[in-house]
């Protein structure tokens, strides 16, 4: 697993990677449709890490799970799926969706919960390493 820097400022925003897959950066450079939308959307991520969460419009942002931790960034009809990270990092973005209506898409959620799973899992393996 690995972190692909997406914005860095005050703060990092990260997506995850593993073996050459990163969701996140995958549909943030998406040309095929909402191209200018996506370029929104990563502007607003600019100004996450520069500013925080508590400097920015509530708007922006939307918790889908509760129980997990997930939260989304909203531009348009584009949401991109995160959790709030470690070490520095603001957020941890796991991938996105074009929302069709007024339903979260819990099938991304579930995604989301795999990834920051597997994110925090490697987190702990890698600080225990350090440690030695």
């Amino acid at each position: 697993m690995k972190r692909e820097i997406l914005a860095d400022g005050k703060f990092k925003v990260v997506a995850v990677s593993r073996d050459g897959e990163c969701p996140a950066l995958d549909f943030l450079t998406d040309q095929r449709s909402y191209a200018d939308t996506r370029s929104l959307l990563l502007k607003m991520l600019k100004e996450v890490a520069e500013r925080g969460f508590g400097h920015i419009p509530a708007g922006w942002c939307h918790e889908v799970d509760k129980r997990n931790g997930i939260y989304e960034f909203i531009k348009g009809d584009l949401r991109l799926f995160y959790f709030k990270g470690k070490n520095g990092e603001i957020a941890v973005c796991t991938g996105g969706v074009v929302k069709k209506g007024q339903k979260v898409n819990k099938a991304a959620v579930a995604d989301a919960i795999k990834w920051k799973d597997e994110y925090v899992a490697w987190v702990k393996s890698s600080e225990g390493k350090e440690r030695k």
